[in-house]
């Protein structure tokens, strides 16, 4: 499978439900879509796939292990020009899928803004961020163009 692949790690949850609120966008404009946990992840289907989504908790300051451990694997791979997002929920601070973005756009990913961040569990508003998050994924490589919304 080429299209969007989410890779995601989740001790409480609220990361695989954000991951979820993305794949629903996308799927709604009919883009092959699969979720997957970074424990499970086959990095020749991240070569492959037109796009990327990282959903990465913040653990003391960090993006989670596994999801760092991805990277690390992607990075040895040129991935440069394809489309990637960034999220992830977090209890003290949300660096995680900033420095997660930081380092995509590094490998030569086009990151899609914005680094979307809950605090713990996310709400129905950011649900729906989330969701407009994965049908800009899915516009961008069908080659839709769109107007980009804020997120406010």
């Amino acid at each position: 499978m080429s299209g969007f692949f989410i890779v995601y790690n989740s001790t409480t949850g609220n990361t695989k439900l954000m991951a979820e609120a993305i794949k629903e966008g996308a799927d709604s404009l009919k883009l092959e879509t699969a979720i997957v946990d970074a424990f499970d992840v086959n990095i020749d289907d991240l070569v492959a796939a037109d796009a990327i989504g990282f959903g990465a908790p913040t653990i003391n300051y960090h993006p989670a292990k596994p999801v760092v451990k991805v990277l690390d694997e992607l990075s040895k791979h040129d991935m440069k020009g394809k489309i990637a997002v960034s999220f992830g929920s977090y209890g003290w601070d949300g660096y995680g899928p900033i420095v997660v973005a930081e380092r995509l756009r590094a490998m030569g990913f086009r990151v899609l803004d914005p680094v979307e961040r809950a605090i713990y569990k996310p709400t129905e508003n950011e649900v729906e961020c989330l969701r407009h998050l994965g049908k800009d994924v899915a516009m961008a490589v069908k080659g839709i163009p769109h107007m980009k919304t804020l997120n406010v």
